[in-house]
């Protein structure tokens, strides 16, 4: 896992104050950085615009393309006037340079023209706010528009500390190829809103290593050995060894049969499904019962439950027993008693369903829009209220909670945008769940899993055409 942060200036005033590190010396390093991501991908006939704004994100490319100055071609575009103290000193480094060796290939444009190999975006930085203007958003549709590698300077500009992209008005912000940011890890680059548009982000190194300059934080990044998958072991072992999920069917019994067919597939050895009626047709690996096995060691309902089910016959039996509750259960007249009756529940909702769970328990009366636009806070608010439930917020970079620590998975894609892939997912958490795992390991792991049996899927289909019961059967090649 790696740190995210909220704010990075914080951990640059630290480097300042602590480490006598001027922030000078930091914006040099994190030229020489973006250079040496560059040389390689470089040759005497490279042509580069950088597009530098009036602060100190426009300043790291000013000081870039000193650095550049007589490697390739370059275009300068200062589409506002330097402002920033930072900002006028590389202007006039940069100028001064030039004015002293002529034979290099230097442009400083007055408007966007000509055609490149590499455009670097350093218009707007981690401090931009509110909504981009008809210029800028023309300037931004244009550049990306522009048949060239693209690299974004820290962000991508348009983005917003807090990760809404151009104040949610109009979804334009400059679309990179790779984002270069510095220091630490922004979550604003990992929102669901900036996916689209931070390609692949590389961390640059400020003179300091990464542990050093870092801080530690509630807010974590998953990364791929994060994922622990339940391998078997011993071999004197019996399927009482890994244990028995009930898995409730309701109004819609196929989204039960799906999450109890993933949970079977990702290492729970006995998956019985619980309903009043015989099920017709239910797949032969699964159990049918009436009432909870008492051998039963995790419990999952919600997933086509209908919204009106009479849960009160099965309270007493769901207080004490690790619980996943998804979809339909956040409606039910019973959630807000399972939720404080039982410390090890975990809740997997879409965001339409998040905003029923806020209203339902008096925290937040929120559109889905609204919570899209600041997930971080609300999913902080859920879990400062009940602490001890593990929270799996659904999204393109899905987000975890617990006890007010945050886990984001980068893995997702839209693959994944399709009915049945959120049962299949509560089929993994709850498998895991009832094999031992305890409820944030569970959570973690399942979310892992099911982005990677997406890539899984990938490597031999097209990314429209998944079938719920193609991820289950992914499962066994991850």
């Amino acid at each position: 896992m790696k740190n995210l942060f909220l704010d990075t200036r914080t951990l640059d005033r630290r480097a300042n104050a602590e480490f006598k590190l001027s922030s000078e010396i930091l914006m040099e390093n994190a030229a020489r950085g973006m250079l040496e991501f560059l040389l390689p991908k470089l040759n005497p006939n490279s042509k580069i615009l950088l597009v530098c704004g009036s602060g100190d994100n426009g300043a790291d490319c000013l000081a870039l393309a000193r650095m550049l100055y007589g490697i390739c071609h370059l275009s300068v575009l200062l589409p506002l006037s330097a402002k920033s103290p930072l900002c006028i000193a590389q202007l006039e480094r940069l100028r001064a340079i030039t004015k002293s060796d002529s034979s290099a290939h230097i442009k400083f444009l007055e408007q966007l023209e000509g055609e490149f190999d590499i455009i670097i975006d350093g218009l707007f930085g981690a401090g931009f706010k509110g909504a981009l203007n008809a210029e800028f958003c023309t300037l931004l549709e244009t550049l990306n528009q522009k048949n060239a590698l693209k690299i974004a300077c820290d962000i991508p500009s348009g983005i917003q500390n807090s990760g809404i992209v151009n104040d949610g008005n109009i979804n334009i912000a400059f679309k990179a190829d790779f984002t270069l940011t510095m220091g630490a890890l922004k979550y604003a680059l990992f929102s669901d809103l900036a996916k689209d548009f931070i390609g692949e982000v590389k961390l640059l190194n400020l003179g300091i290593s990464e542990n050093i300059f870092n801080q530690n934080s509630t807010i974590k990044l998953l990364e791929r050995n994060d994922c622990k998958l339940p391998k078997r072991k011993h071999q004197n072992t019996h399927k009482g060894d890994f244990g028995h999920l009930c898995v409730f069917l309701g109004k819609r019994s196929g989204a039960g049969i799906l999450c109890a067919l993933s949970a079977l597939r990702s290492g729970a050895a006995l998956v019985s499904t619980l309903q009043e009626n015989q099920i017709p047709n239910l797949p032969f690996s699964l159990m049918h019962t009436k009432e909870i096995p008492h051998n039963t060691t995790a419990i999952a309902l919600g997933m086509g439950l209908g919204r009106d089910f009479p849960l009160e016959h099965y309270l007493p039996h769901l207080q004490n027993i690790p619980l996943l509750l998804d979809a339909d259960i956040f409606y039910n007249n019973s959630f807000t008693t399972l939720l404080d009756t039982n410390p090890n529940c975990i809740l997997t909702p879409h965001p339409k369903e998040f905003t029923q769970i806020l209203n339902a328990l008096n925290l937040a009366k929120i559109s889905t829009q609204d919570l899209q636009k600041d997930r971080i806070s609300f999913t902080l608010e859920f879990s400062r209220a009940y602490p001890s439930t593990t929270l799996v917020l659904k999204g393109a970079n899905t987000i975890i909670a617990h006890a007010e620590n945050l886990y984001i998975n980068p893995f997702g894609n839209n693959t994944l945008a399709k009915g049945g892939s959120g049962d299949v997912l509560a089929g993994m958490i709850s498998g895991l769940l009832a094999q031992g795992y305890n409820p944030l390991d569970s959570a973690i792991n399942g979310v892992l899993m099911q982005s990677f049996c997406a890539e899984s899927f990938l490597k031999t289909s097209h990314n429209f055409s998944l079938n719920p019961l193609d991820l289950i059967e992914q499962i066994r090649y991850i």
